[in-house]
């Protein structure tokens, strides 16, 4: 009987062991939200931003109404006509793919109207092989197993077209993030944020005109009509040049695309608006 204890107990210890470890795994690399380090202005750090087992030194710091930022000596504009009364930014250093051996330093910074920009940079010894801005949008989190970054984003960001055929709106793009180079996806969810808390895909948008919607975003075969007058609820943004679509689902469930459009899909009333 002790013996069946024991071995029960060793076999209830060993599961234990295996679930913490699968957790622990699962939380290390999906939606990661921390940084490695926050910059205070003015002092010098100290990372291997590149993998090349020598520490690089980085310092940012405000001087003459903007924000810069020193790599290994070399000097770059991070923020132009910087006003603290109404502005913010800090600057911190990600690990966004942990299999591509080298570290982002991520700018951030926001005004009063809740405007945000984001920029990526990425050295390699002296030289700036990476320096991406994002405009109306922050980083919301990512998953280092891939490298795959989630923004939050509003008007002003590279979905700002889709205004003129929704209103107002807060999507969620996402980049992956590979060494040097960066892959913008195509597809960015509806999304809602601190500013903005209502669930868009909650919300009926009422179609101010008959709408055809697609099978797909190669707009070649009809799914169904969306009369005038008609609720649908919108999902997702998907954007590839000018290639824009967005994703609605009808009053029976079903999901389609309709083409996005520079002027309003949806009748001024029934879609979202602030600022």
């Amino acid at each position: 009987m002790k013996f069946k204890n024991k071995t029960l107990s060793l076999v209830f210890a060993l599961l234990m062991i295996v679930g913490s470890s699968f957790v622990i795994g699962m939380n290390d690399s999906y939606a990661k939200t921390s940084c490695i380090k926050k910059l205070s202005a003015g002092k010098t750090y100290y990372y291997n931003l590149d993998g090349d087992k020598d520490k690089d030194s980085i310092k940012q710091y405000v001087s003459r109404g903007s924000v810069y930022l020193k790599v290994n000596g070399v000097v770059k504009k991070v923020i132009s006509d910087y006003y603290p009364e109404y502005m913010s930014y800090n600057v911190k250093i990600y690990d966004f793919n942990k299999k591509d051996k080298s570290l982002d330093i991520v700018i951030t910074h926001s005004e009063e109207d809740c405007y945000y920009e984001t920029r990526i940079i990425k050295f390699k010894n002296k030289t700036c092989k990476l320096n991406k801005v994002y405009k109306d949008s922050y980083v919301y989190s990512y998953d280092n197993s891939n490298g795959m970054i989630k923004f939050k984003a509003r008007m002003g960001s590279r979905y700002s077209y889709f205004m003129k055929s929704i209103g107002c709106f807060v999507c969620s793009p996402q980049t992956r993030i590979n060494g040097y180079n960066v892959y913008d996806q195509y597809t960015a969810n509806m999304a809602s944020d601190s500013w903005m808390s209502t669930d868009i895909t909650k919300h009926n948008y009422i179609a101010a005109k008959k709408l055809t919607a697609y099978t797909s975003t190669n707009g070649n075969k009809k799914a169904y009509t969306i009369n005038k007058g008609e609720v649908v609820h919108a999902y997702a943004f998907y954007q590839n040049g000018n290639k824009r679509y967005i994703k609605v689902k009808n009053k029976y469930g079903k999901y389609a695309y309709v083409k996005a459009s520079s002027s309003l899909l949806f009748t001024s009333e029934s879609c979202l608006w602030w600022g």
